[in-house]
């Protein structure tokens, strides 16, 4: 026989809803009667409290004094489960430590730890020891002292849901203080490639063969600068480069042309790699140093946006214009086909041929001007 509620819920019980049911003894008369106020076996209280499933002992045989029990829980004058108290910076140092053992990536690591010293220092300057000090209000002054576009923006507010999701799951809060906070509106932008007279341009700033190489290597492999910046010399063969990409994990081989095979071979290497700024081995590091060198040849150029990923789109766009499949382009940039095709199908001539084809059948009966 199914439970029912000894009392409509109230909407003073913030979604507290709880049944109360007589847990009858193996000998009871009136076992298959859950709701019997007839005999007196141990009465028990089954629902939701707080969000989560509930089941417990009413510790009582009397069923007035359950339905107070009942109604005091709702309300949570009683059972309400405390959060464990834990300082700001513990809770930090534990999601962090968390976030290492997962195997996560070092560049998501980074990241990670900068959001646990930015936190740290905000509470330090707040005056906030403990964890539940950092309520919903404080997460908003946080997030307004830091000046970011608004795709960054998102992305730390992720991290930071993450982090408080992490203490929700602890017990070190009932509640995550970021869960009501809404990210900024991010407007997409169209991956524009760079066409052939701005690759001239830019190459033409090149002040070492070095940054000729590198330019050439972005160009004609589609690689992400994470990957071109810790090229290794074992990576680079006869005339093609293979490697397997950090992002993703995915192989890949791609042909290069004979201009840019000869002056890899002329460059001396750096401890086994191409593209090394002094001795750091650092990505971070090596990306932004020659990001920066990226920048500046864009600028010396004319050229804007000056983003060095429009390299990786020119790669596609130029692929997909002269008849590569869908597969074919997944493959040399180490992504999957779908992928492809959110990213760019603009430039898939057979796809623009079908959409074209199906746009002029809607022509069809010809609309004329009736006088």
């Amino acid at each position: 026989m199914e439970d029912k509620p000894s009392r409509p819920p109230s909407a003073n019980h913030g979604g507290n809803v709880l049944t109360i049911y007589r847990r009858h003894k193996a000998n009871c008369k009136f076992a298959a009667d859950r709701s019997s106020k007839k005999c007196r076996c141990n009465l028990w209280l089954t629902g939701t409290l707080f969000g989560e499933p509930y089941r417990k002992s009413a510790k009582t045989r009397s069923w007035e004094a359950a339905e107070k029990i009942k109604r005091d829980i709702e309300d949570g004058k009683q059972d309400q489960p405390q959060p464990k108290i834990i300082t700001v910076q513990k809770a930090l140092d534990a999601f962090v430590a968390d976030c290492a053992a997962r195997n996560l990536h070092p560049s998501t690591l980074r990241k990670y730890r900068l959001l646990r010293s930015r936190i740290s220092e905000f509470a330090r300057q707040r005056n906030i020891a403990l964890l539940a000090g950092l309520a919903a209000d404080e997460v908003r002054a946080f997030r307004e002292l830091r000046t970011l576009a608004p795709r960054t923006a998102a992305k730390e507010l992720e991290r930071i849901r993450a982090f408080f999701n992490f203490c929700v799951s602890n017990g070190w809060l009932q509640k995550s203080p970021a869960q009501g906070i809404k990210a900024p509106q991010v407007k997409t932008l169209p991956r524009l490639p760079f066409d052939e007279k701005e690759v001239q341009k830019i190459i033409a700033q090149a002040k070492t063969d070095r940054e000729l190489a590198f330019v050439l290597v972005l160009r004609h492999t589609g690689l992400r600068i994470g990957d071109v910046v810790v090229l290794r010399t074992g990576s680079f063969g006869e005339n093609r480069i293979h490697l397997r990409t950090t992002k993703a994990g995915t192989p890949v081989s791609i042909l290069i042309p004979e201009t840019l095979v000869s002056l890899l071979k002329k460059l001396p290497p750096h401890g086994g790699y191409f593209f090394l700024r002094g001795e750091s081995l650092n990505v971070h590091t090596l990306t932004e140093l020659w990001r920066r060198t990226i920048k500046r040849m864009c600028k010396a150029a004319g050229v804007s946006p000056d983003h060095p990923h429009r390299f990786r789109h020119t790669l596609a766009a130029d692929l997909l214009m002269k008849g590569a499949s869908v597969e074919d382009v997944a493959a040399v940039l180490g992504n999957s086909p779908a992928i492809v095709v959110k990213h760019y199908s603009q430039w898939i001539p057979a796809r623009q041929q079908r959409l074209d084809a199906f746009m002029e059948k809607t022509w069809e009966p010809k609309l004329v001007r009736v006088k």
